[in-house]
């Protein structure tokens, strides 16, 4: 099994929120550059650091994301894939949440999981439905 970890897991972490003890047992953990460049630009220098801190105790496998977007991919840790579930999927978020600016990066990570058969871990609500009305396997913490 593999488990693809959106950031807001991260978040929820660091919190306090989620126990490590809840996450899967049984496979390893997947994520992407765009998990790391987000955690990544966390203004404040100490969360950025247990931010970061806790995504490497992850060990997570870091794969390609399955489609570029200008801006946001980085070259070499891009496929130029088609793009289409990618969009369809930031389409649907946008319409659920008014268009929040990191819907591109949610779509890119759940495109990682539905091109895979792997399971999205998140705390983000949209992105759950998002992935439910998809058909993807997703695992969602309701935490506040």
């Amino acid at each position: 099994m593999k488990y693809v970890v959106d950031t807001s897991i991260i978040n929820k972490l660091v919190d306090g929120k989620i126990d490590p003890s809840e996450l899967p047992t049984d496979g390893e953990f997947i994520a992407s550059h765009i998990q790391i460049d987000e955690l990544g630009k966390t203004k404040d220098d100490v969360r950025r650091a247990e931010l970061l801190t806790r995504f490497d105790e992850l060990d997570a496998e870091i794969v390609k994301t399955e489609s570029a977007v200008w801006g946001r991919s980085k070259w070499g840790r891009a496929k130029f894939g088609d793009g289409i579930t990618r969009q369809k999927l930031k389409t649907v978020l946008d319409a659920r949440n008014h268009r929040k600016k990191n819907n591109v990066n949610d779509a890119l990570i759940a495109e990682i999981a539905i091109k895979n058969g792997f399971t999205l871990l998140t705390t983000d609500y949209d992105l759950w439905k998002v992935m439910e009305s998809y058909g993807g396997q997703v695992q969602y913490w309701n935490r506040p």
